[in-house]
C-alpha cells in the first residue's frame, strides 16, 4: 500500500473544513430593499459580524497607507517585496479559491498572473513559476524567519466581519507554508500565514468571541502530516481533507489524488488549520508594526527638515490614521479626512530652520566667477552670447518651426548681490509661503500627491493639479523680487527672438525636498500665453526636453502592445521625428493633391507596420544652477514638446511666471493678477 493510500485512510473520518471563496446560495444572499427615503436596507440570514477591537493603524486611501507604513510601500498589487524578501501583504477583495481567514490563520493566494471572468472567478493567464520575484520573496521571508505585516481591506469578504476602515493594519505573521495549487490548466501559489503573537486576542475576532488559550495551554505538538512523493522525491504536507497530493508543479503527479484529479470543492484538513508553530524568538519583523517617525526627527537640524524621510507619512498619535505630509511645515490629520468623516485635531508643524546655501551647493565658493559649460554632442548645441546680457551667459536653443529656449546662466557676481539669488533662497524659507502638496487630477493610483510643494500667486493657474491662488497683494517681498527677475528674463528672451512680450501675471512656486522631482509634462494649457519663465534657487537640477510621443511616432500610443495607435490627422513632421524623410514626402504629396486622404493614411500605416512605438530621445539637456533663468517661448513648443526637471537630492525652489489670458478666468479673480513693483523690485539684469 502506498504512503498516499495510508494517509487517505488514516484521516478519512476527520471533519471537513470549508476552504474557498465564501459563496452563498440565492436564499443565503442578502435581500436588498429600498426604504421610503431611498436608503438600502440589508437583511441576511448570515449577517456580517462586528469585530471586537480596533486596528493599531488604518487608512482610507492606499497612498496614505504606503506613505506611513515602511513595510508596505506597495501602491499597486498585494505584496510589498524588496531585495528578495516580503515585508508586507494586503488581504483585500479576493484571496482566490480556497482562501481562509480566522483569528490566527490566513490562507491566500500570491497575486499576479490572474484576471477575472464574467462571474468574478479568478482565471490564471499564465503559470506562477517558483523563480519569480514574488514567489522567491515570500519563500525568502519564510526561510529567514522574517515576520510579514498584514493589512486587511474592507473589500475582503472571506472574514465576513464589518471592518472599521478601508485599510486596516492587522499584525505580524510568520510564513509557515508556501505551495502550488492547480487552477484550471495553470498552477498558482498559495501561502499560509500564522499570527506571531498568539497570546493576545486579535482585534478582528468576532465581538463576543472567547479569549485565546494561554500559551502554556496551547498544543504545539500537533503537526501536519508530510509525505514524500514517490515520483519526484519532494516532500509535501497534507493540506486537504480529500487526500494527499504532490504540490510540486514540475512533478508528473502534481495535483493528483491516487492518480486522478481532485474534486473542485476541496476542504482544508483540520491539522493544517489547527497546528501552531511553537514560539521562536528568532522570528522577528524588520520594522515596528506602527512606526514613530516624529520621535526620530531633530527639527532643529537643518539637514533633517527637508530630507527624504521628512516628507513621508506618519501615523496620527491621536486617531491612528495614516496621514501624508501635505504641508511644507508638517502634518495635519484632518487634511487627509474623507468627506463626512469626523476630523481629528492633531497637527505637527516642524521648526523649519532655514537651510543655508552651504548645505545644498557643492561649489567651493558657492558659485563660479564664470560658469564653463561643456556641451554633449548627443544633444542640441545652443547659440552662446557672452556680451549682450553680461554678466549673464545667454544660451539659446532654437527648435525649428516650434520655438526657442533661452538659458540665462548665472554666476557669483549676480548671485551674491543684495536681494539677489543668495538672499532670496534664504528669505523664501522664512515664514509660511503656503506651500502644499496637491492631488494629481489624473493618476493611475487615486489620491496620488505631487512630488513637490506648490503655491500660486496672481492669476489662477491649473495644470495637472488645482492649486489655490493668492493675490499678489498677499505675496511676500521675496516673491515680488522674483517676479521682477522673471519679467526681465521673459522680455529679453522674447524681444531677442522677435516675438511679442506679454508681462507675466502669475507666479507658481514649487519647493522640492530630497528626491522630489517632476516628470515629463508640458505647460500647454489654452489659458496661457506663449512664454514661460523659470527661476532656479538652491540645488542644481537637470532639465530634459523631448518631443511628445505622438508627434515623434506619427500616431498615438497603444499601451497594450507598445505599438503605434491612431494616426495623427495633422502630422507636423517635426525635425528629427521618426521616419522624418518618408513622412515629409508623403505629407507634401498629400498637400499637393497628388494622393488622396485614404492613400495618405494607408501609406503611413504601411510605413509604421511592424515598428513599435517608443519615447522620443532627449533633444535638449540643460543643467540649471542656483540663480539661473530659463525662458521657453512659442505656443507650439508646449504643444509638440515636453520637459522634466530632476533636482539633486537637496533643497530647491523653482519659481515660474506665465501670462494667463484674462478671458480664461473668472472676472472676480482678475484682480489677483494685478501688481505694481517698487523701483528696487524691478530687475535690470545686474
Amino acid at each position: 500500500m502506498s504512503p498516499r493510500t495510508t494517509a487517505n485512510r488514516r484521516k478519512a473520518t476527520d471533519r471537513p473544513v470549508r476552504a474557498g471563496r465564501i459563496s452563498k446560495t440565492k436564499k443565503e444572499q442578502a435581500l436588498i430593499k429600498v426604504s421610503p427615503k431611498g436608503l438600502k436596507l440589508v437583511e441576511s440570514e448570515n449577517p456580517i459580524e462586528q469585530v471586537c477591537g480596533a486596528p493599531p493603524a488604518w487608512s482610507e486611501g492606499r497612498q496614505q497607507l504606503c506613505d506611513a507604513i515602511p513595510w508596505f510601500r506597495c501602491t499597486q498589487g498585494a505584496m510589498y517585496h524588496s531585495e528578495g524578501f516580503c515585508y508586507g501583504f494586503l488581504i483585500d477583495a479576493d484571496g482566490g479559491i480556497r482562501s481562509y481567514i480566522d483569528e490566527e490563520i490566513i490562507v491566500t493566494r500570491i497575486g499576479g498572473c490572474c484576471t477575472k471572468d464574467s462571474e468574478g472567478n479568478l482565471v490564471l493567464e499564465k503559470n506562477q513559476d517558483p523563480g519569480t520575484a514574488l514567489v522567491q520573496s515570500i519563500i525568502g521571508s519564510q526561510e529567514s524567519k522574517l515576520a510579514v505585516g498584514l493589512v486587511i481591506g474592507s473589500n475582503n469578504k472571506v472574514l465576513n466581519r464589518r471592518l472599521p476602515h478601508r485599510y486596516n493594519i492587522m499584525d505580524w505573521f510568520r510564513v509557515t507554508n508556501v505551495w502550488f495549487e492547480k487552477l484550471g490548466q495553470k498552477h498558482c501559489v498559495k501561502v499560509r500565514f500564522e499570527k506571531l503573537n498568539l497570546a493576545e486576542k486579535s482585534w478582528w475576532a468576532a465581538k463576543d468571541s472567547p479569549l485565546p488559550l494561554p500559551l502554556q495551554q496551547r498544543n504545539f505538538e500537533t503537526k501536519m502530516e508530510s509525505i514524500m512523493c514517490q515520483s519526484c522525491s519532494t516532500e509535501s504536507p497534507r493540506i486537504y481533507n480529500e487526500g494527499w497530493m504532490c504540490l510540486d508543479p514540475s512533478c508528473v503527479d502534481f495535483w493528483r489524488i491516487e492518480n486522478v484529479s481532485p474534486p473542485v470543492e476541496l476542504t482544508f484538513h483540520s491539522d493544517f488549520l489547527n497546528f501552531r508553530s511553537p514560539p521562536d524568538p528568532a522570528v522577528q519583523p524588520s520594522y515596528s508594526l506602527v512606526p514613530d517617525l516624529l520621535s526620530t526627527l531633530d527639527e532643529n537640524a537643518t539637514d533633517v527638515s527637508t530630507s527624504r524621510i521628512a516628507w513621508k507619512g506618519i501615523v496620527c498619535p491621536m486617531c491612528f490614521k495614516c496621514i501624508r505630509r501635505t504641508f511644507w511645515q508638517g502634518w495635519k490629520c484632518d487634511d487627509d479626512s474623507v468627506l463626512g468623516q469626523e476630523s481629528c485635531p492633531f497637527q505637527k508643524f516642524m521648526n523649519m530652520t532655514p537651510v543655508s546655501l552651504r548645505v545644498v551647493l557643492d561649489h567651493f565658493e558657492l558659485a563660479p566667477i564664470k560658469r564653463a559649460i561643456l556641451f554633449d554632442q548627443k544633444f542640441s548645441i545652443p547659440e552662446i552670447d557672452d556680451i549682450s546680457f553680461f554678466p549673464y551667459r545667454k544660451l539659446t536653443y532654437n527648435l525649428e518651426g516650434v520655438g526657442s529656449i533661452t538659458h540665462f546662466v548665472s554666476n557669483r557676481t549676480i548671485n551674491s548681490r543684495k536681494n539677489g539669488p543668495d538672499d532670496l533662497f534664504v528669505n523664501l524659507q522664512r515664514g509660511d509661503l503656503g506651500l502644499k502638496r496637491f492631488r494629481i487630477q489624473s493618476s493611475l493610483v487615486a489620491g496620488t500627491l505631487t512630488s513637490h510643494f506648490a503655491v500660486n500667486y496672481g492669476m489662477p493657474y491649473k495644470y495637472v493639479v488645482s492649486v489655490d491662488s493668492k493675490g499678489f497683494d498677499e505675496a511676500p517681498e521675496a516673491m515680488l523680487r522674483t517676479l521682477g527677475r522673471l519679467s526681465w528674463a521673459t522680455e529679453k528672451a522674447v524681444m531677442s527672438s522677435g516675438g511679442t512680450y506679454l508681462p507675466p501675471n502669475e507666479l507658481l512656486t514649487l519647493g522640492y525636498f530630497e528626491e522630489m522631482k517632476i516628470g515629463f509634462h508640458d505647460d500647454g494649457e489654452s489659458s496661457l500665453g506663449p512664454s514661460i519663465a523659470t527661476f532656479s534657487l538652491g540645488a542644481k537640477a537637470t532639465m530634459l526636453v523631448r518631443m511628445k510621443y505622438k508627434y515623434f511616432n506619427g500616431a498615438t500610443r497603444r499601451v497594450e502592445s507598445n505599438a503605434v495607435g491612431n494616426l495623427l490627422q495633422n502630422d507636423p513632421v517635426l525635425k528629427d521625428c521618426k521616419f522624418e524623410a518618408e513622412r515629409r514626402e508623403l505629407k507634401e504629396e498629400f498637400n499637393a493633391g497628388e494622393i488622396s486622404q485614404e492613400d495618405y493614411d494607408d501609406s503611413r500605416r504601411a510605413l509604421f507596420k511592424g515598428h513599435k512605438g517608443k519615447e522620443a530621445p532627449t533633444t535638449i539637456k540643460m543643467e540649471l544652477h542656483h540663480g539661473d533663468l530659463v525662458v521657453m517661448h512659442g505656443e507650439n513648443l508646449q504643444k509638440y514638446y515636453e520637459h522634466s526637471v530632476i533636482p539633486e537630492n537637496k533643497l530647491r525652489f523653482a519659481l515660474t511666471a506665465r501670462f494667463v489670458k484674462p478671458d480664461h478666468v473668472n472676472a472676480n479673480e482678475i484682480k489677483k493678477g494685478e501688481f505694481s513693483l517698487t523701483p528696487d523690485q524691478i530687475y535690470d539684469g545686474k
